[in-house]
């Protein structure tokens, strides 16, 4: 019993300290890697694409806190949504905005990312893609410090 409370008095700080990390990587201009699907999957399971015809209006959006893409962005009939396929994983995308809303009694995390392609918007359901390991932070290479 002795052994089980020293582990975890050893554990809790870590892991404390690994989601303190993982939540200073959400914010907004920041990246986001989407890991590459399995083999037998053709979809991300928490992540959607949504596509536009129409250009929307940017000037709506604050483009320091994200606040107003979601607005602007899904205000129209001609949207197309879907799955994001599994040929859109393996690369880093840029979170937009973060919101939260809550559905019988759940609070979810939508993290909204842009799109190499302007009409699209990736919707993201943090959880669900956190359970099914489809996100990770982006590999940084440190660059070697230089003598001047």
């Amino acid at each position: 019993m002795k052994t089980i409370y020293i582990l975890l008095c050893l554990l809790i700080p870590y892991i404390s300290n690994a989601q303190k990390q993982k939540k200073m990587l959400l914010k907004v201009g920041n990246k986001l890697f989407l890991n590459a699907c399995h083999a037998n999957k053709p979809e991300f399971k928490g992540i959607e694409v949504y596509s536009r015809t129409d250009m929307y209006n940017k000037t709506e959006v604050d483009s320091l806190t994200g606040k107003g893409l979601s607005a602007a962005f899904f205000n129209t009939k001609s949207l197309d949504g879907k799955r994001l396929p599994c040929s859109m994983g393996g690369r880093a995308y840029t979170i937009a905005a973060i919101d939260k809303y809550t559905e019988t009694g759940v609070t979810h995390t939508i993290i909204l990312l842009y799109d190499y392609y302007p009409l699209n918007i990736l919707l993201l359901d943090y959880e669900n893609a956190i359970f099914n390991n489809e996100i990770s932070a982006p590999k940084v290479t440190l660059k070697p410090k230089t003598k001047h």
